[in-house]
C-alpha cells in the first residue's frame, strides 16, 4: 500500500519541479518589452482605419507661437497652465529656451522634463 503513495508523491514532485522550471525560464529578467505579433489573423477594417487615423508621433509645439489648444495637447498642461504660459510670453516676450518655462508659475523640473522633447522655441 505504501508503494502507490510514494509514486504519487514522486509524480506530484516532478510536476511541481516542471512548473517551477517553466516559471523561472519564462521570466523576463531584464524587463525588456515583449513583442507579440499575430501571425494568423488580419486586423479588421475598422481597426486598420482607426490605427491609420491615430497620430504616430506627437507634433512639436512652438511655445512662442502656440495657441492654448496646442499647449493643452502637451502632457500635464491644462487650460490654466496654458493661459499662464501665454500670459508670461505676452508680458516678458518670447521664450529664449525651453528652460525659460520654469519661470512660469506651475511648471517645475518634472513637468518641464515631461514635455521637453515635445516643445521648441522656434527658430
Amino acid at each position: 500500500m505504501k508503494k502507490p503513495r510514494v509514486s504519487l508523491l514522486v509524480i506530484i514532485t516532478c510536476i511541481f519541479a516542471a512548473f517551477l522550471a517553466g516559471f523561472f525560464a519564462g521570466r523576463n529578467v531584464n524587463r525588456t518589452p515583449v513583442r507579440i505579433s499575430a501571425v494568423a489573423s488580419a486586423p479588421a477594417a475598422e481597426e486598420t482605419a482607426a490605427a491609420s487615423a491615430a497620430p504616430t508621433e506627437a507634433p512639436i509645439v512652438d511655445i512662442n507661437t502656440a495657441t492654448p489648444e496646442q499647449l493643452q495637447a502637451l502632457p500635464g498642461i491644462g487650460e490654466v497652465l496654458a493661459r499662464r504660459i501665454i500670459d508670461y510670453r505676452t508680458e516678458y516676450g518670447p521664450f529664449r529656451s525651453a528652460g525659460d518655462l520654469l519661470a512660469v508659475s506651475g511648471i517645475g523640473e518634472k513637468k518641464l522634463e515631461a514635455i521637453l522633447d515635445l516643445i521648441t522655441v522656434g527658430g
